[in-house]
């Protein structure tokens, strides 16, 4: 089958990441078309890109016209006007088959749609959620996972050497942790906290904000520690790379995302460390003055993302949609 998939955000390059997958372990033809270059690129770009809307606008229409499945992500429904002069809807009455992936709250997209919230939650086409805290807000969606290539993301190795850094963070925004329930991972908090970590075993810190994904993912695999988000109590693709760069991942995931991890994975354990704001420090210098310790727990985050995470094997829960 032919699958076109369409985004206007980069959504932590989780569609670019995703197709890359299905492209190279499914037997489907996979593209994705962005809307554009995203605003808060530095020159070389955050994220691959495959077609761009407003660069390539005639191959965006030829890619949708001979789709057979087209996936839209997050805030495109089939009466977005967005990739015009494409008519999702009238795709759709022609036969087009369609699916939508959720990837934040109903609030946050009617937002983003100026639509009433109603029209996202009641979405009229099968739809997917990602297995993190959004999956709570859509009962009628299928669950999937939000996947990464686990294979380009290797732990460091002998001759790679040491570790630079002791403890890296990558927020994307620099919200607080009680300014937006759901977009923020309470940075001011989490740099505080860290910063006090750093008062009491002189480790090194370095905060990923604003730079490209490979320069974030060098810096991640050149760390002893990893922090994701310790506030909210769902953990990010920013964890899932740190798993898979075989550090251990701070994270604090509530009793639901927990349940959800372990269902969707099949696993009988979590592989991140499930620590809220309010203990990590403790948790942190333990860490730091016990190395063997800590690296043990990083090679254990990678065997567990090599058995349960694996992008070819997750890659079967979307072909099972597109098949469905």
């Amino acid at each position: 089958m032919q699958i076109v998939h369409f985004s206007t955000t980069a959504l932590a390059g989780s569609p670019s990441r995703l197709v890359s997958i299905l492209e190279h372990y499914t037997a489907h033809q996979v593209r994705l078309v962005d809307l554009k270059r995203y605003d808060f690129e530095h020159e070389y770009g955050y994220f691959d890109y495959d077609v761009l809307f407003s660069e390539q606008p005639d191959k965006a229409v030829q890619l949708a016209e001979a789709a057979d499945v087209i996936h839209l992500h997050n805030d495109i429904d089939l009466d977005s006007t967005t990739f015009a002069p494409i008519d999702f809807r009238a795709l759709k009455e022609r036969g087009k088959l369609f699916v939508r992936q959720f990837h934040t709250t109903p609030e946050i997209i009617a937002a983003r749609m100026d639509v009433p919230v109603e029209r996202v939650t009641n979405c009229e086409i099968p739809s997917l959620v990602i297995a993190q805290y959004p999956e709570r807000f859509y009962p009628k969606a299928r669950v999937v996972p939000n996947i990464l290539p686990h294979n380009d993301y290797l732990p460091l190795t002998e001759e790679d050497g040491e570790p630079d850094t002791d403890l890296v963070f990558s927020p994307m925004m620099m919200t607080g942790a009680w300014e937006a329930r759901w977009s923020t991972k309470g940075a001011p908090e989490t740099l505080a906290m860290m910063n006090r970590a750093s008062e009491l075993t002189d480790c090194s810190l370095r905060l990923l904000h604003n730079m490209p994904l490979p320069e974030v993912l060098e810096r991640k695999r050149r760390a002893r520690i990893v922090i994701d988000d310790l506030v909210n109590g769902s953990f990010h693709l920013s964890g899932l790379e740190g798993l898979c760069l075989g550090k251990p991942v701070l994270s604090y995931l509530d009793s639901r995302t927990d349940f959800v991890l372990r269902e969707i994975s099949g696993s009988a354990s979590s592989p991140f460390l499930n620590v809220r704001l309010e203990d990590a420090l403790e948790v942190l210098v333990y860490l730091i003055e016990n190395r063997a310790q800590c690296e043990a727990l990083g090679g254990s985050a990678r065997a567990w993302m090599e058995t349960y995470w694996r992008d070819d094997l997750l890659a079967g829960h979307y072909t099972h949609v597109y098949n469905r």
